[in-house]
């Protein structure tokens, strides 16, 4: 929905530390135009306006790791209609850039969803910001829900392969550093502007650091498929929540991680290197029972994604309830949580022109209520989702309220 010229009102915002009290955000031409305090926009002149005061704002959620949504996943025949539809979805909470991301399949399946995903500029609602690929180069023994035959040792030439079909969308490939050839495997990676994610892993100490002193500098949903943390076994995850040259994902879901140890995390690493994201499947937002997606057969039991042996096969969570779950678990306060979902994924990604609310910067918004539900969400200063349209109103040249 069109709403150029957009002034929004709410009670406070909050971005990147700093919370904006009594908050008036001036949205033009897709951008965000002006930020203050209400009192300054008396005489300002706007088309539409939104008047929260019992709300607030926050920049829009940036989820860089998910494979599907209510029905639609990555890995369908069709997987630009799946996430054409998952881009519509995605704004009702809160989510204004995602990327797409492929499980470990076979060379030829590979390919093919990879070069369907080379040119998503035409979607209407959130934004897919590039591809994130998870293997093909991990280790069998962590590989979580990826099927075994994805998985394959580091081949320099399937690599390039894989980066000529991708193109400019590959962003971020997790591999395991444990790997023959996972040195090079970086090098090439950093030449060809692509982030290399430690993930799926049993490597010990010593070939993480060798990883991150080549260039590995992220780690891909910490804690989940990696050797647990020990008190004399040093692994990927102990390192990656130590080593201050590593930003890590966390599963905000209280399931793949206990409360206490997404609180660990964050009070280990430094608030600039977190990101949350939902690693959510086609299942997430189904209902509990069987389905059957592609050739796989998985169970939706009290709101978990499972395998028939019990495999966790992806969350099931939304940004969303992730967002109302880091209050809850961590010792964060709101205006140091909300990097998580915004600033750190878009410094991360290199994305300069989201996660925060200043001039400049696109119109990518989520106003929420005191119960922390979406009320309504802007992408590049566009209504992609509003809970109740009656809330915009029309003036040729009014004054805000005080």
């Amino acid at each position: 929905m069109e709403v150029d010229n957009l002034l929004i009102h709410v009670n406070y915002g909050l971005t990147a530390g700093k919370t904006i009290h009594n908050c008036a955000i001036l949205c033009r031409d897709g951008k965000i135009f002006s930020v203050g305090g209400a009192s300054a926009y008396k005489d300002s002149h706007h088309k539409f306006k939104i008047d929260l005061p019992d709300c607030y704002a926050v920049p829009g959620f940036i989820d860089p790791h998910i494979y599907g949504f209510k029905g639609y996943s990555i890995m369908a025949e069709d997987t630009l209609q799946s996430v054409k539809e998952m881009a519509l979805l995605l704004p009702r909470h809160g989510v204004t850039s995602f990327m797409p991301t492929l499980r470990a399949t076979t060379p030829e399946k590979e390919l093919k969803i990879l070069d369907s995903l080379k040119d998503t500029t035409s979607l209407k609602g959130a934004n897919a910001v590039g591809t994130h690929m998870v293997g093909p180069f991990i280790s069998s023994a962590k590989r979580g829900a990826n099927p075994i035959e994805g998985i394959r040792e580091f081949d320099e030439g399937e690599l390039k392969e894989i980066i000529a079909t991708a193109g400019d969308s590959l962003k971020i490939m997790t591999f395991a550093p444990e790997i023959k050839g996972a040195l090079r495997l970086i090098e090439i990676l950093r030449e060809n502007n692509i982030t290399p994610s430690m993930g799926h892993s049993v490597a010990k100490a010593e070939q993480v650091i060798a990883a991150i002193d080549a260039g590995a500098e992220r780690c891909t949903h910490l804690y989940n498929c990696m050797n647990p943390l020990h008190q004399r076994q040093i692994g990927l995850a102990s390192t990656a929540l130590v080593d201050d040259r590593i930003t890590v994902e966390l599963i905000f879901d209280g399931f793949h991680i206990h409360p206490q140890m997404i609180d660990l995390a964050c009070r280990a690493k430094a608030k600039t290197q977190l990101i949350a994201v939902s690693a959510a499947t086609h299942g997430t937002g189904l209902e509990d029972g069987k389905y059957t997606f592609g050739d796989r057969e998985v169970s939706i039991k009290n709101q978990h994604h499972l395998l028939d042996d019990g495999t966790i096969a992806g969350s099931m969570i939304t940004q969303e309830q992730a967002w109302k779950n880091v209050l809850e678990f961590t010792h964060f306060k709101p205006h140091n949580a909300i990097p998580c979902f915004t600033s750190n994924p878009a410094e991360n990604l290199k994305l300069n022109d989201r996660g925060y609310i200043q001039p400049g910067m696109n119109a990518d918004l989520v106003v929420l209520n005191n119960n922390h539900e979406v009320e309504f969400t802007l992408v590049n200063g566009k209504i992609a989702y509003i809970r109740n349209p009656e809330i915009i109103k029309t003036y040729d040249h009014n004054e805000l309220e005080s």
